[in-house]
């Protein structure tokens, strides 16, 4: 579940689409959808798609934490 809300607050912070995303890994809206409101997993391989549409390092993805993101703007 926390890779899901991962993968949603990345994509809102480069400000990509759900549209352009899904488009991008070749899966439906909904099913991107899914993915990050936790419902069901995410591929290896469509992890691996989804760094290069972001532009970072996989690992990077299972690390982020939004809410230290969100604690550093508010200070």
């Amino acid at each position: 579940m926390q890779l899901g809300k991962n993968i949603k607050s990345i994509r809102g912070m480069k400000g990509l689409p759900l549209k352009y995303v899904a488009n991008e890994l070749g899966m439906s809206i909904s099913n991107l959808s899914n993915i990050e409101n936790g419902i069901t997993g995410i591929e290896q391989k469509n992890l691996l798609k989804l760094a290069l549409v972001f532009g970072v390092d996989h690992q990077q993805i299972q690390i982020f934490n939004p809410d230290k993101i969100m604690e550093l703007s508010v200070q």
